[in-house]
């Protein structure tokens, strides 16, 4: 939403007709619409002035009445809370407490509406920065302590939420509130096996709220009143929301625990027999280590390792190697210097290596625990080896481990884990994430081969080209000559989505890298392939080679250029045929194909537009289409006289000037600025000269290079054409409805 300040009589108008919207409204969102505009008022530095001399306090009394629409009260109730926050808000909240207004608010405390609930906690929240002497009054006349709780209990997950905001802003103010620190207490204090789910909800919430305020004295309350032996039966619970609730708390206690509490945390869940709950947690533990404010470094690192082995043991018993499978099945390079490299890191941490069995007989009770519930269904070894996964995938974000690299790759390797589409997403995630903090490039080498492995689906594989696409400027001929063979196996691919995502990353290399980083990669067997990609059955793979194919035309050197503009498989009538394309994103990469070669001066990029075909795309549906075809009338208008008769381009040019889209008249601007600056003054009283301007075709360059690009860039402000929808319908048409219900009256048309 814009911050931009809306007209004083409008605001009024508005203002004056909320007491009066229609109740016959059914779209709820039409009153936060107007609300949302009524908000950009305020962002004016003289808002409260203006409400105040219009008497607004008054007019929004009148929304508070029994009878009113209860979304018209809320919408006033939290406008007016919005305006305490903004300059001289205390001169308004001083002001309500003259009117009826206070009355309300005690009486509707515990309104049976939950729209109404919200705004009224809205509003208390809001009117906490001002938290003088009348707000402390306000607040012990509804009890606020019973009223949070109530709140807190609500069934409207909204109003839950809206009463954390409050109790994180009344905690914030008084840091430790006797009266709220005994609601906590008393919300807690109950039994769990007693508990209903809208407590334990929020009971979670309560945690989460105040463990996020990151208040020293806080955070002691909240880890006394949340102990490990509070919370653990959360984590169990038989809800999953509950259970992944408590899971969010955990990370938040984890940050603020000592070693010893960690241990005691393993210790527990040492007890307990739900394997992948247990995982769940470790990968919590796992994941907040390196942020523990308690933990020194070193020794969290080690907990950190311990566990993540733990997780890497589970996986290889999971699925442990089969005949014929190693790790030089993807030909991992793991050299003597890595494994010396990652044996000195663990030693500083406190780890003897990373081949030591695992001592802790927490860690151990608990993968024993673990290994012998996956062996109980196929269905539960594949929950928890996924769940073992992620706990080496939170490891592998901080620590580098040659161990925990030829781990992954043996398990890609397993044909019984290639099975498994979601394992494998894990498991590849671990390696890319370990291999981007290898100490050194040896291990890039099997990115190449990586891509080769076809059980790595088009999800897996953008991971893996994201990976090369940052290695790419720092690696040697080898690794890129290996990449270019890749993705010449994998542009064959029989799933689609495979030889989309290589089209998609050569296309990005270029794009990202200059030329000499990706000579070797872009060769001319890579290009065969895209333009062979041009006829793909599938309109994104065509699209992507279209895109392709543009970016080495305008980045790549004179002879790779030319290589494709005069392909023999890329004729004047396979460009007429990709820009006629029923998809319009594939009409948008063919238009840059067509660009780029115009651009470039190469290919029969003219030979493949006609009249018709221009007029057709300058009344595209698609906006981007009209955008490219605006760009390239103006490409012809500059660079070919003749045919820029013969096709009229100027004239509808001219035409797309008036284009309904913003997006294609910016375009238009740009272009015409060009024009200006790059073609000379046209004398309308000399004779044309033959062949090569026509006097119509002049007489269109004239106009085009008359227009008032003054008045062509005022209309291309998103600001002015929203400001324009909001003055014209708010008022007049958004807050009433009309015979047919909720038919149009969108403010935001204009989008």
């Amino acid at each position: 939403m814009s911050n931009t300040a809306i007209s004083e009589a409008t605001m009024r108008g508005v203002l004056e007709q909320l007491p009066h919207m229609s109740g016959q409204i059914v779209d709820g969102t039409r009153h936060e619409k107007v609300l949302s505009y009524m908000r950009l008022f305020l962002a004016s530095d003289a808002a409260v002035e203006q409400l105040m001399s219009w008497n607004a306090l008054r007019t929004l009394a009148e929304c508070l009445q029994p009878q009113s629409d209860m979304r018209v009260t809320a919408t006033a109730v939290r406008f007016l809370g919005d305006a305490f926050r903004a300059r001289s808000g205390k001169v308004l909240w001083t002001a309500v407490h003259a009117t009826q207004i206070v009355e309300w608010i005690v009486d509707n405390a515990d309104s049976p509406h939950a729209l109404v609930r919200v705004a009224w906690l809205h509003f208390m929240c809001q009117a906490s920065y001002i938290n003088d002497h009348a707000y402390a009054e306000l607040l012990d006349r509804v009890d606020y302590p019973r009223l949070l709780l109530r709140r807190l209990l609500d069934s409207s997950y909204f109003v839950v939420a809206s009463a954390c905001m409050l109790l994180g802003r009344l905690f914030h103010v008084n840091t430790i509130d006797p009266k709220l620190s005994a609601l906590i207490e008393q919300l807690v204090a109950r039994p769990f096996a007693l508990q209903t789910s809208a407590r334990k909800a929020a009971v979670l919430a309560t945690a989460q709220t105040l463990l996020l305020l990151k208040n020293k004295d806080v955070q002691v309350f909240v880890h006394r009143v949340f102990a490990q032996p509070v919370l653990e039966p959360y984590l169990y619970d038989v809800d999953r929301l509950v259970r992944d609730r408590a899971l969010d708390v955990l990370e938040l206690v984890v940050l603020d625990v000592d070693a010893m509490g960690v241990r005691e945390l393993v210790a527990a869940l040492a007890r307990r027999v739900d394997g992948c709950v247990v995982l769940r947690c470790l990968a919590a533990v796992v994941k907040q280590l390196p942020r523990n404010r308690c933990i020194e470094g070193g020794e969290a690192r080690r907990l950190g390792l311990m566990i993540a082995n733990m997780g890497v043991s589970l996986l290889l018993s999971i699925h442990p190697a089969v005949d014929g499978s190693d790790v030089d099945t993807i030909q991992m390079q793991i050299t003597s210097s890595d494994v010396d490299s990652t044996e000195a890191q663990i030693t500083s941490s406190g780890v003897d290596s990373i081949q030591t069995p695992i001592t802790s007989s927490d860690v151990d009770t608990i993968q024993t625990q673990v290994a012998k519930a996956a062996q109980q269904s196929p269905s539960a070894s594949s929950m928890i080896a996924c769940e073992a996964a992620r706990i080496v995938r939170e490891h592998s974000q901080t620590t580098f481990s040659a161990h925990t690299a030829s781990s992954m790759c043996l398990l890609l390797s397993n044909p019984r884990v290639q099975q498994h589409t979601q394992l494998v997403q894990l498991v590849l995630s671990t390696l890319l994430q370990t291999l981007r903090l290898a100490h050194n490039r040896t291990h890039v080498q099997m990115v190449p081969q990586l891509i080769c492995t076809f059980a790595i689906r088009a999800p897996g594989l953008r991971g893996v080209f994201d990976l090369a696409l940052e290695l790419l400027g720092s690696c040697n001929a080898e690794f890129v000559q290996g990449l270019e063979h890749a993705i010449r196996t994998r542009i064959v691919d029989v799933e689609w989505e495979a030889r989309d995502t290589v089209l998609e990353f050569v296309t990005r290399a270029v794009r990202e890298h200059a030329w000499p980083c990706v000579e070797l990669l872009v060769t001319r067997q890579v290009v065969d392939d895209a333009v062979r990609a041009l006829s793909d059955a599938e309109e994104y793979v065509r699209a992507s080679a279209a895109y392709l194919l543009a970016a080495v035309v305008e980045r790549g050197d004179e002879e790779r250029a030319r290589y494709v503009s005069e392909h023999k498989h890329l004729t004047q009538s396979d460009l007429a045929r990709l820009v006629a394309d029923s998809e319009a994103f594939v009409k948008r990469a063919a238009l840059d194909l067509v660009h780029a070669l115009g651009t470039r001066g190469v290919g029969m990029w003219i030979e493949c537009l006609t009249y018709r075909t221009l007029y057709d795309l300058a009344d595209d549906p698609d906006f981007e289409v009209r955008v490219r075809c605006a760009r390239i009338l103006a490409l012809l208008t500059q660079t070919s006289p003749v045919n820029t008769s013969e096709l009229q381009s100027t004239s509808l040019l001219l035409e797309m000037c008036r284009d309904s889209s913003r997006y294609v008249r910016a375009e238009c601007l740009r272009s015409l600025r060009e024009l200006k600056q790059n073609t000379p003054d046209v004398d309308m009283t000399s004779e044309p000269e033959p062949k090569r301007v026509y006097v119509g075709e002049r007489t269109d360059l004239w106009k085009l290079r008359n227009v008032d690009l003054a008045q062509l860039e005022a209309s291309l402000s998103a600001e002015h054409l929203y400001q324009e929808a909001l003055d014209t319908q708010v008022a007049r048409e958004l807050m009433r409805e009309k015979s047919d219900a909720n038919a149009g009256n969108n403010i935001l048309d204009c989008y």
